[in-house]
């Protein structure tokens, strides 16, 4: 049950984009949603597909679509001939990556913003689908240092709330809605989310 909840959750905000674009075809096919994104994004796009079936046609690239300026490079490529009644979108975790030399993140706050208008600018320009924009999610800090992968701090939470936070402003300004699983997961819990998934497993 906790799992069909999760799903349903996720796929929240897209319901509530693919109404309004189905009322609109007259054609009686299901309407087009695009999701877009990071390894987030690749996580969670099974649960919508599976949330969504019978409701709309879910496509994703198989690309982990990074930070911001790999986004705006590859834009074209994504969405030609898809034609989306819905997009829904995150991009952060890469921007904000930390560099092992210079602890700075690999995009400046400001570099972040101006790419993120020019990605929902681009998008306005390319299609006349309802854009939903998705907050980068709590990260684990100590986990990433102790993992074999990274053996170090390699984003922090400090910056996931400085560029929701900026994403936020950003695309209330820009018409784009906003879907705050940084919030969620905040709510319910990294440990909790797990255990879910887990129970879900089959025994």
């Amino acid at each position: 049950m906790k799992a069909k909840l999760l799903l349903a959750l996720l796929g929240v905000a897209l319901l509530s984009g693919s109404v309004s674009a189905q009322e609109k075809s007259p054609s009686p096919s299901l309407p087009r949603v695009v999701l877009l994104g990071d390894s987030i994004r690749m996580n969670y796009q099974g649960a919508v597909k599976k949330a969504l079936e019978g409701k709309a046609e879910v496509w994703s690239p198989e690309d982990n679509c990074r930070h911001t300026a790999f986004f705006l490079e590859n834009l074209e490529r994504w969405l030609e001939g898809k034609s989306p009644d819905v997009i829904h979108l995150n991009i952060g975790l890469h921007d904000m990556y930390l560099n092992e030399k210079t602890g700075k993140t690999r995009h400046s706050l400001d570099t972040y913003e101006v790419n993120l208008r020019a990605i929902f600018a681009r998008l306005h320009e390319m299609t006349d689908a309802k854009l939903i924009f998705a907050l980068t999610t709590v990260v684990d800090e100590e986990l990433q240092a102790k993992s074999k992968g990274y053996g170090r701090v390699v984003r922090r939470n400090e910056d996931v709330r400085a560029f929701n936070a900026r994403a936020r402003e950003v695309a209330t300004e820009m018409g784009v809605a906003v879907n705050d699983l940084h919030a969620f997961m905040e709510e319910v819990g990294p440990e909790k989310i797990l255990r879910v998934i887990v129970e879900a497993l089959p025994k």
